[in-house]
């Protein structure tokens, strides 16, 4: 008795019988966390997981929401697709106030705002959080708080030629449009070096803070005041990223700026990389979208028509993933659902900027698709019915591509 008592106090959980582990991970179905959760116990569990249907690690979910404009008393749910089977759902939940929006998406890791419009790092896969320095460190956002000393709503500064206005929204609202795109240069799951850049403020400014530091460091302070402001009145950047010590920004006029960043994390000055990307205002092609792909490699000699054939031949073997994520350049070989030659893509903040475009498509909400093969431009929906009627015209985001991270 003596002995089986012992044996029974150290069981080995890995040689659990298989059905027994399937009927598990049916119970977890839905539940997208608690299933990858328990794919990651060991081998055994793992393989469990995955011959009963739980997608891969590596599987490009897109996330979406409902958004809302005003505070609510219950926890947000978003919503997990894959492209293998478009009509099943899982499911996660993020607590009441950590999430009203989100605003980018890299290496499994959300950049989502609360509802104080303060910015934070979350992995939705195992809910840790990282915070990031408060909105109130933007020198044009300044609190308003009541008799208690709670923020309720804040002074959003904003110049106009020699004039400054300053505007009051409430925290809530401000939250849902503040911040337009965020990238991370690193995984922060380690505890190792990785910075945050993000394009806020109406798509006005860049700023940028790495990991460990207090403060925010406001990388281009307003777009209309840098090089190309007598040539593109109202342009905006659109997207950002982060690549061997440099941050990148590129407006939605296609001008594209670098800052190169030191080992202290200080920026220089922007410098002019490409412009002319999307070319508005041509009268065969009003308020045209167009893809342009480049291959930066400042070491390699070879000639203009050998990159132009290596960037075709890469081109049709992958799927791209845009949008508020950090962007994929994915092998389809190794994706199911993925197509080869497939833009997957997401548009958040297109009304603005493509008013032409959108009496055509309907609106600009959920994921779409674009055929680098055939050049056709219709903008297909990935998943069908993805939104409610009442957040298709609205200019904040409704999704975001993201890969799981369990680290």
């Amino acid at each position: 008795m003596a002995a089986a008592a012992v044996a029974c106090s150290n069981p080995d959980w890995s040689d659990l019988p298989t059905d027994l582990l399937t009927n598990i991970v049916q119970l977890l179905d839905l539940d997208l966390p608690g299933a990858y959760a328990f794919a990651s116990v060991c081998s055994s569990w793992s393989s469990a997981a995955f011959a009963a249907g739980i997608p891969p690690l590596r599987t490009p979910w897109l996330m979406s929401w409902e958004p809302s404009l005003k505070p609510s008393s219950s926890a947000v749910t978003c919503e997990f697709r894959r492209l293998l089977d478009v009509d099943k759902v899982y499911k996660v939940s993020f607590p009441e106030g950590s999430f009203v929006t989100c605003c980018g998406a890299s290496n499994g890791w959300l950049v989502v705002v609360d509802e104080l419009c303060n910015l934070s790092l979350r992995n939705p896969f195992t809910s840790r959080t990282i915070p990031l320095p408060p909105v109130t460190d933007f020198p044009c956002v300044e609190a308003v708080r009541d008799g208690h000393g709670n923020i309720t709503s804040y002074h959003l500064t904003s110049r106009s030629g020699p004039y400054t206005e300053a505007q009051l929204y409430d925290a809530h609202h401000l939250a849902t449009f503040f911040y337009r795109k965020a990238v991370l240069s690193g995984d922060p799951s380690g505890g190792g070096d990785y910075s945050v850049t993000i394009i806020h403020f109406g798509g006005a400014w860049v700023s940028h803070v790495r990991a460990g530091d207090a403060r925010w460091q406001v990388l281009a302070p307003d777009i209309s005041k840098n090089w190309r402001s007598n040539r593109c009145p109202g342009d905006t950047y659109a997207d950002c990223a982060y690549h061997d010590g440099r941050v990148y920004a590129v407006s939605y006029w296609g001008y594209v700026e670098r800052w190169r960043m030191d080992d202290a994390g200080t920026p220089s000055t922007a410098e002019p990389e490409v412009r002319g990307v999307w070319e508005p205002g041509r009268p065969a092609y009003p308020d045209a979208v167009k893809f342009t792909f480049c291959v930066v490699d400042d070491d390699a000699a070879r000639s203009k028509k050998e990159e132009e054939a290596d960037e075709q031949d890469s081109v049709q073997a992958h799927a791209l993933f845009l949008g508020l994520n950090q962007s994929a350049f994915l092998p389809a070989k190794s994706f199911l659902g993925a197509s080869p030659g497939v833009l997957y893509f997401s548009a958040p903040w297109m009304r603005q900027h493509s008013p032409d475009q959108l009496e055509r498509v309907g609106d600009w909400g959920g994921a779409r698709t674009y055929d680098l093969k055939t050049r056709t431009r219709t903008f297909d929906r990935v998943f069908p019915g993805l939104l409610p009627a009442s957040a298709r015209l609205r200019d904040c985001p409704t999704e975001v591509w993201i890969t799981p991270n369990l680290y």
